[in-house]
């Protein structure tokens, strides 16, 4: 056998190899969305009989009875609402911060930089008491302004950290002959460093969607109110003390993940860029 030909059955046999692992983690990533899904179409006498079959009379009357008949569309609106706002609001404050740390020279730069990193090891359960006792006094409990408010605090540091790498990556000779041209500071901005940090920025709002949109802790505490919970708090309904509605926590569950799906397949390439460009840097 020719060295050629060896090296081609070499290459060939690792190919299949990692693919065939790669196909096991896929499997392994996938089962529990495929067990969530046919859970919510079948009734509580038939989950129990069988976890893992294929339900043998689909319920479908299970995504009307929680959406329509429980009233649970205002919930996904509450959720579309919360986790839109704190998108927006933090992928803005986020660009606006991470162009002042990566243009301007200013005192105390480096502190505050640092002060942001901080940030990242804070925990959402570790605030929920002095952010609780802090909305009370200032009246915002049970408001969205609320709710949104905290999230947007915890997704910062993470924003400006991220928008910050993409920012200090474009050369310096861009930024000093713009600069030339006569661009002002928001020119720069808009003209320059947004759309090269474009995939970042793509990156940042789907990965804050997703958190605001699975936010459970604060919501929890911050909105008592039915009609101002979120979807990822309501499906508590479904958990009684004695009783488990498995097959609606399950329809609940697939409810929220439609939105998730949905955002990644429009977004799929501009996110893997984003993330992978950020990775490197």
């Amino acid at each position: 056998m020719s060295p050629a030909l060896r090296g081609l059955l070499t290459r060939s046999g690792a190919g299949f190899v990692s693919n065939g692992i790669l196909v096991i983690f896929v499997l392994i990533s996938l089962f529990p969305v495929y067990l969530m899904f046919i859970t919510s179409l079948k009734s509580q006498a038939e989950l129990i009989s069988n976890v893992f079959a294929l339900p043998h009379d689909p319920k479908w009357g299970n995504y009307y009875l929680v959406l329509i008949q429980r009233g649970y569309y205002k919930a996904v609106i509450n959720s579309l609402i919360f986790a839109g706002s704190v998108t927006v609001l933090t992928v803005l404050l986020s660009v606006l911060a991470a162009f002042a740390f990566a243009v301007f020279d200013f005192a105390g730069k480096r502190t505050f930089f640092v002060l942001v990193l901080v940030g990242l090891m804070v925990s959402e359960v570790s605030i929920l008491i002095p952010v609780y006792n802090l909305l009370k006094s200032m009246n915002l409990l049970n408001t969205y302004v609320g709710m949104i408010l905290p999230q947007i605090a915890l997704g910062l540091s993470f924003g400006i950290f991220l928008m910050t790498t993409f920012f200090r990556e474009v050369p310096r000779e861009l930024i000093d002959a713009a600069r030339l041209d006569g661009c002002t500071d928001w020119q720069l901005l808009t003209k320059i460093m947004i759309p090269v940090g474009l995939p970042g920025i793509n990156a940042l709002a789907v990965i804050e969607f997703l958190w605001a949109w699975n936010s459970f802790f604060l919501p929890l505490v911050i909105a008592t109110k039915q009609e101002l919970m979120p979807l990822s708090v309501s499906v508590i309904d479904f958990m009684g003390r004695f009783t488990f509605n498995y097959e609606l926590v399950a329809t609940t569950c697939v409810i929220m993940f439609v939105p998730i799906l949905i955002l990644y397949i429009f977004t799929q390439r501009s996110f893997r860029r984003g993330v992978t460009m950020g990775a490197v840097k």
